[in-house]
């Protein structure tokens, strides 16, 4: 077998590394297609991250409120208000703040 010559080789490369002669109708659909797929997946990033700065903000408020009711309910002023267990208020006022940050986070979707 012989080898081919530096005329023979490069024609052959010139023919395999072409570009194509015309753009198929298929390649421009899958491109839209994909383009499409990459617009998407870039608006739950930016939907993912306004999610979870809300929802860590809202966590943080809800924290701050429990530790001011745990303060307030160690007052003389409210001990009447908080029970024995110093917990008497809590279990309601948790209830409403865990379904106000569960409603507005639902709203959101």
């Amino acid at each position: 077998m012989t080898q081919p010559n530096d005329a023979e080789l490069d024609a052959m490369l010139g023919a395999l590394l072409a570009p194509p002669e015309r753009e198929q109708a298929g390649d421009r659909a899958f491109l839209a297609r994909v383009e499409r797929t990459i617009d998407a997946e870039a608006a739950l990033a930016r939907a993912e991250r306004r999610f979870l700065g809300s929802f860590v903000l809202e966590a943080a408020v809800v924290a701050a409120l429990l530790a001011a009711l745990w303060l307030l309910s160690s007052s003389a002023l409210l001990a009447p208000l908080a029970g024995p267990a110093q917990w008497g208020l809590a279990p309601p006022l948790l209830l409403i703040l865990f379904l106000w940050l569960g409603g507005t986070q639902r709203l959101r979707t």
